[in-house]
């Protein structure tokens, strides 16, 4: 019996032209996309062109068929855009004007700017996994697979295929492999229950688009799901959520200086997400990072639990680190129902020091540059807060490399202590415009290690947020992307 399908599509081609909903590049091609290309084989391959019969039953039952993975060819987007002109949806008024005699009228093209992606092998694999082992409808499945001839735009030729297969030969495909994951990687459409019926919605819409009372605009397709898709060789996003520090009266955003407010921030939000979750058994270590006794939580299991960051506005203009005006939580991975308890709760609370409201925490949500400066992937990461290191360096490049290594195995940005592939440079000073230098910084109490600026590049982009050093759950070790 097989365990899952396998519709498999190769590229003529090496480029892709696919955009996501939002126009940026789309790598690996969305489930939805390729669920439209077989729709559309299909209608063609049965010259079914108004209503969809010979293959309803089958198309149905893959719409809902989930989809445990996809494996991708190697791709890197394009860093110069290319410029094509393309028909204006304007042309639909041609055919009254050409009825009328008009045959002068052109159609008018409009400027599209798109970054193509680059491929380094041709094949993109969907793996699904059959529901008790069986594909009922796979020779339609198939033969709709091998009628399939673009995915993406019209240039994007392809081929495709399909076929049953084990799980003993699942990875047998050479490529990255994309799973669905609760944050991080990449949003892909997913087809739904119904989707099928919405794509004969807008397709009859297109058809009946032009009528005697004029251009009807065709509604646009709606019944779909969106889903994050990580690769498995990538480091997954950890839960978060990011607040505004609005005045006590919210009439405003308040701005605090980084290098002495930085601690006292951490600690304010720290105290307030301590009396939203007074009931919790694990208070001390999950909140507070206190171990049984009271003091440090030195226990195999110290890391798990909230890191409080606040957030350096970084002025996109002048690229430059400026006031704290946001703080954002960040919970180990699988903590995500954390991370929503506190979301809702803290929306709207007053952060208090010395009896005095000083605040108001406001829900981030939403695009915002400076919360994607610490979110975002980037090879580069550069510190706005310096790392305290676990001891002293002793002004001893040798020690200090040996302390940065330290805290980077700490934090789980590496696997071992004796990595070499990643370039560290540190300084005193900071490594971007507006951070102060490591000594103007009021460090929290009982951490005296060394504290320094850190720039450090990875073989390859990582995810953020990144804090290292013995400060890294409050506030300090802090590092925005540097590309």
């Amino acid at each position: 019996m097989a365990e899952f399908l396998r519709i498999s599509v190769r590229y003529l081609q090496p480029l892709a032209h696919g955009r996501a909903s939002r126009g940026e590049p789309e790598w690996p091609p969305s489930p939805l996309r390729l669920f439209q290309a077989i729709v559309a084989a299909a209608a063609a391959k049965y010259n079914e062109r108004d209503q969809l019969e010979s293959t309803l039953t089958a198309l149905r039952w893959l719409e809902s068929c989930p989809l445990e993975s996809i494996v991708a060819c190697n791709a890197e987007v394009s860093k110069a855009p290319a410029q094509f002109y393309v028909p204006d949806n304007s042309a639909d008024l041609l055919v009254p004007a050409w009825k009328r005699g008009e045959t002068n009228v052109t159609p008018k093209r409009t400027e599209k700017v798109v970054r193509p992606v680059h491929l380094t092998g041709d094949a993109v694999h969907f793996n699904y996994r059959l529901p008790h082992d069986d594909c009922p409808h796979f020779d339609v499945i198939q033969t709709c697979a091998r009628s399939i001839t673009h995915l993406g735009w019209g240039i994007d030729v392809v081929v495709a295929d399909a076929k049953l297969f084990n799980d003993h030969d699942a990875d047998n495909r050479q490529g990255e492999r994309w799973r669905i994951a609760q944050s991080g990687g990449v949003a892909l459409r997913i087809p739904t229950s119904g989707t099928l019926d919405d794509l004969m919605r807008k397709h009859n819409d297109s058809l009946n688009r032009l009528t005697e009372e004029g251009f009807h605009p065709v509604p646009p397709l709606r019944r779909f799901e969106t889903r994050r898709f990580r690769n498995e060789n990538d480091d997954e996003l950890r839960p978060f959520c990011v607040f505004q520090i609005l005045k006590p009266d919210a009439s405003g955003m308040r701005a605090f200086n980084p290098s002495t407010r930085t601690r006292d921030i951490a600690a304010w939000i720290r105290h307030a997400v301590a009396e939203v979750c007074k009931d919790w058994s694990d208070l001390a270590s999950f909140v507070h990072g206190h171990g049984p006794a009271g003091g440090a939580n030195q226990l195999p299991n110290s890391g798990h639990r909230f890191q409080y960051l606040p957030l350096p506005t970084i002025n996109s203009a002048l690229n430059r680190v400026e006031s704290i005006r946001r703080v954002m939580v960040v919970a180990p991975l699988g903590c995500q129902d954390r991370i929503d308890f506190i979301r809702r709760r803290l929306l709207g609370h007053e952060l208090k020091w010395q009896g005095e409201v000083i605040g108001v925490l406001n829900l981030l949500s939403g695009r915002d540059y400076v919360r994607d400066q610490y979110l975002g992937q980037s090879e580069v990461w550069s510190t706005v807060s310096p790392v305290i290191l676990d001891g002293f360096d002793d002004h001893n490049p040798v020690k200090t490399d040996k302390l940065i290594r330290k805290a980077l195995f700490n934090a789980g940005l590496v696997r071992r202590i004796d990595f070499e592939d990643i370039e560290m440079d540190w300084s005193p000073f900071g490594f971007r415009s507006g951070v102060d230098s490591a000594k103007k910084f009021i460090r929290p109490e009982k951490l005296n290690g060394t504290m320094l600026h850190v720039r450090l590049k990875f073989p390859k982009p990582k995810y953020g947020p990144i804090a290292i050093g013995a400060g890294r759950y409050r506030g300090f070790g802090l590092m925005a992307r540097s590309d």
